[in-house]
């Protein structure tokens, strides 16, 4: 069969052999947000050399790397190498640990070798030990050029930004937005995602307008991804990362410009509830798209609107038949809108 790319958000390949990645590796990130676990990273002034557990040498211009980590990751410092990487540097920076702190030195990196990191320092060259190197970090450095088309997801943990993907016998290829092309069997390939750009989850947007009607002086707020009690959200005894929790008497406005086809979630009320019963209505520019209930005990109901054209959706949790807010929890589970 044929399915035209636009309808495609994910292929997932069973047997797939996981490999955990060893501790040992050094983590690569490129500039088109390609991350590659690898066992080895020299590299002269003007090219990296890698050596990858599947792909084998890759030889890369030294413009497509955006930094690399030598140690092993530490939840202690994780936090502060990643404000690192977050932010514009106007120079490169070697990151060194001392204790449970980050801290790094701005000048320009030179070759690397096996043993070795050489940095230039207000005009000093000075060669530092690789093994006192947390990561390096060079200068701001243009993004690739091109569109990412999907992330493909290996076994051994790395992720891809693919710019074109194709099968050809037995194995992917694949050329990554920054231009490097690989040959990957099979067995290597986890997931290829296109949903980049596609998917847009209620979770991850901020509300266009929010309005709450207290019962008496009580004021239940919204949650994104967690119940309201604050634990993981669950409808019909499965549980689920992304979706919002909404108690009754609550209205929430979202702004998606025209740009999505569908609307879809799970609706139903907490698992935790034994006594629940609201009553959902969603909107796309004023007209009723979904009416109906969410009832302790029932089982959830799965949505799936068109909102082709649709700029505002909007929904609303109110009392049910009972017409109290008690129990009245309802999980939008899994809520998103698709391009």
């Amino acid at each position: 069969k044929k399915l035209a790319a636009a309808d495609v958000l994910r292929i997932r390949v069973p047997g797939a052999n996981t490999v955990a990645p060893s501790e040992a590796m050094f983590e690569v990130r490129l500039t088109d947000a390609t991350l590659l676990l690898v066992s080895g990273y020299t590299s002269s002034t003007k090219e990296a050399r890698l050596t990858h557990p599947v792909l084998g040498e890759i030889k890369l211009p030294l413009s497509a790397i955006h930094s690399v980590r030598f140690a092993a990751a530490d939840s202690k410092v994780d936090t502060n190498w990643k404000q690192l990487l977050s932010k514009t540097a106007s120079k490169d920076q070697v990151a060194v640990r001392k204790n449970d702190v980050l801290d790094h030195l701005d000048g320009v990196i030179g070759s690397i070798d096996d043993t070795t990191v050489k940095f230039t320092l207000d005009g000093e060259e000075i060669p530092v030990k690789r093994e006192r190197v947390f990561g390096i970090i060079f200068a701001k450095r243009d993004p690739a050029a091109g569109k990412t088309a999907a992330a493909v997801d290996l076994a051994t943990g790395d992720r891809l930004s693919a710019k074109s993907i194709a099968w050809e016998a037995d194995a992917w290829k694949i050329r990554l937005v920054q231009g490097t092309e690989f040959s990957i069997p099979v067995s290597s390939v986890q997931v290829i995602d296109y949903s980049l750009g596609k998917i847009a989850y209620l979770s991850d947007m901020k509300p266009r307008d929010v309005k709450y009607t207290p019962f008496f002086d009580l004021v239940w707020e919204f949650r994104r991804d967690r119940s309201l009690d604050g634990r993981a959200l669950s409808l019909g005894n499965k549980t689920y990362s992304k979706g919002l929790s909404v108690h009754s008497l609550t209205v929430l406005k979202y702004r998606i410009g025209g740009d999505y086809r569908r609307f879809q979630t799970v609706v139903g009320i907490d698992d935790d509830i034994r006594a629940g019963n609201a009553d959902v209505v969603i909107k796309g520019d004023g007209r009723v798209l979904f009416k109906g209930s969410a009832r302790a005990g029932q089982p959830p109901q799965p949505l799936d609107l068109d909102v082709t054209g649709i700029v505002e959706l909007e929904i609303t949790v109110g009392y049910g038949e009972d017409e109290l807010d008690i129990g009245d929890r309802v999980h939008l589970a899994d809520a998103k809108v698709v391009k």
